[in-house]
């Protein structure tokens, strides 16, 4: 497991002690929240980036038909 130092304003310090205490979780583990997102987030994007590069306009369109005919073939 890493350590960091993290130096940040204290408005914005305090602000986090204050979500954390009301999700009552330590700082540590809000900050472990945080980067798990914005991780997660970031891979997703990467992943789409990749996935819209090897793609084309025209396969993308037939994904969106087909996704068009199932909702209305399923709406109730």
């Amino acid at each position: 497991m890493g350590t960091i130092t993290l130096r940040l304003p204290d408005d914005i310090h305090q602000g986090v002690k204050v979500v954390a205490a009301q999700r009552k979780i330590s700082i540590n583990k809000l900050y472990e929240e945080i980067s798990s997102i914005l991780l997660r987030a970031h891979n997703a994007e990467m992943r789409f980036g990749k996935r819209a590069a090897d793609g084309t306009p025209e396969k993308g369109l037939a994904i969106l038909d087909k996704l068009d005919k199932y909702f209305v073939e399923n709406q109730k």
